[in-house]
């Protein structure tokens, strides 16, 4: 494809090419057992022998949609064509290599048209393409292993992910609290708390000596849950970015974010987006972001 962006994904999932393969293919699977939280599906009118369907999502609490075909390709590939709506010219493509009878490595790659908001953005769009790629890989990887979406306790080494945030335990109470509304307002991202944020959140509160914060943390949890339906999310973003800057803690609470951000396997674009406004709020220059990103997601997948 001329002119396009190239990012792909890969994950090893326990079950044999074919089983593996039809799980994708299943969209019907996919709406009944919510294997994507943030995303749902319903299918689209299609002409005879197609198969079309429509996925609706929110970025900074304003309603995205795709509507997209889907195709069985001849090397056994599974394709999906973007033809309208926020991902419109994309496509994306899944390849199930065969690690053996029982286990399988999915490869995704898509290729994106390189439109000026995305050369803009340049290297933070392939990072939070990414990103977005291993959380879906991971939704499925958990349905395919263990029947349906388990959210669990935060995924990777969050120990050693959260541990330059340490120094914080010798700040005020307003600097703690300004980094731990940074992690409620990603985590309320895509309208669900998953348990792996929530998770993440009070071990964070724990490290910097926040135990006590609990209610302040159930407060804001719920107050930025009510804004996240709506564009009122946005401007939370750069209130709670402003208040990190304030206190003298943008990057740490950046950071922090980031990695509440990506416990649950990956980031949603929802997340990605909301990060950009709380990083430029609290002073994090410009490209530093995607560094971040992949920086945290490399600690997180340390052993």
């Amino acid at each position: 494809m001329s002119d396009s962006i190239r990012i792909t994904a890969s994950l090893r999932m326990e079950r044999p090419a074919e089983v593996v393969r039809q799980q994708y293919r299943d969209i019907d699977h996919h709406i009944r057992n919510n294997v994507h939280p943030s995303i749902q599906y319903a299918w689209e009118p299609a002409e005879p022998g197609q198969r079309k369907i429509r996925t609706t999502f929110r970025i900074l609490g304003m309603p995205q949609y795709d509507v997209s075909l889907l195709e069985d390709a001849e090397d056994g590939s599974f394709v999906i064509r973007y033809l309208e709506g926020t991902n419109a010219g994309m496509v994306l493509v899944h390849r199930f290599v065969p690690l053996g009878p029982d286990a399988t490595n999915v490869e995704l790659s898509a290729d994106a048209p390189a439109t000026l908001g995305r050369k803009l953005l340049g290297p933070l769009f392939a990072a939070g393409g990414r990103q977005v790629m291993k959380k879906a890989l991971a939704e499925d990887k958990r349905d395919l292993e263990q029947g349906l979406f388990q959210p669990g306790k935060a995924a990777g080494n969050l120990d050693k992910a959260l541990a330059s945030l340490k120094p914080i335990a010798a700040l005020g109470v307003d600097a703690k609290r300004a980094v731990l509304e940074a992690t409620c307002l990603v985590a309320v991202a895509d309208n669900v708390v998953e348990a792996s944020e929530r998770d993440a959140i009070d071990r964070l509160a724990a490290l910097i000596g926040a135990k006590d914060e609990r209610m302040f943390i159930d407060r804001r949890l719920q107050e930025l849950s009510a804004a996240a339906s709506s564009e009122r999310i946005a401007a939370e973003a750069v209130h709670v970015g402003q208040r990190l800057l304030n206190s003298a803690v943008g990057l740490e609470g950046v950071t922090a974010a980031v990695v509440v951000a990506l416990v649950s396997d990956g980031m949603s674009l929802g997340e990605l987006e909301l990060l950009r406004h709380l990083a430029e709020a609290a002073g994090i220059p410009d490209g530093s972001l995607p560094a971040l990103v992949d920086g945290a997601d490399r600690v997180l997948s340390e052993a």
